[in-house]
């Protein structure tokens, strides 16, 4: 193992395990060798007492909510609710931005909906519903994006209670 991964490693049980060294960091802007920054911010909430949900731009939806539009060059600036129960066989990808032949084999490899239930145990609470995206958007796509999508899905992560939001890339 060389001696920059096992740094990495060591920086992630610290931060991990010692929240106090995340507390430094973020109060502090230490630089891990090699100069990578690492965005941290200590959370208000314990992640093991908060309720999480899951944001994807990887075009995620029910199968039985309408796909996102390919068909608009500047992509599509919308949302699909997605139930916190809901199957991983009741789930698809509309994304013709990126290759997801593995995530289309397994959604949990852009949405960890079904990880994110293994943590029940000690004692995470996944949120009701969750929120899916797709990637791909331009122009004024982008902004009703930032003017009404992503402002209405806060509000709805907020009414639910949520204290922690986990965000995948499409």
């Amino acid at each position: 193992m060389s001696l920059r991964r096992a740094w990495h490693r060591l920086l992630s049980s610290w931060y991990t395990r010692a929240h106090w060294w995340a507390t430094l960091y973020a109060r502090w802007g230490l630089v891990p060798v090699g100069g990578a920054v690492v965005p941290w911010a200590a959370p208000r909430v314990p992640f093991h007492h908060g309720r999480i949900a899951l944001v994807t731009a990887a075009g995620v939806h029910p199968r039985s909510a309408p796909p996102f539009d390919m068909e608009n060059p500047r992509g599509d600036a919308s949302f699909r609710e997605i139930r916190g129960d809901v199957a991983a066989s009741q789930l698809m990808i509309t994304h013709d931005y990126y290759d997801h032949a593995a995530a289309d084999l397994d959604v949990n490899t852009v949405f960890p909906l079904e990880r994110l239930r293994e943590l029940a145990p000690l004692g995470v609470r996944v949120a009701p519903r969750h929120f899916g995206f797709m990637g791909h958007v331009l122009g004024a796509e982008r902004e009703r994006l930032t003017r009404e999508t992503a402002p209405e899905v806060a509000r709805r992560l907020v009414a639910d209670g949520v204290t922690h939001a986990v965000f995948t890339p499409g």
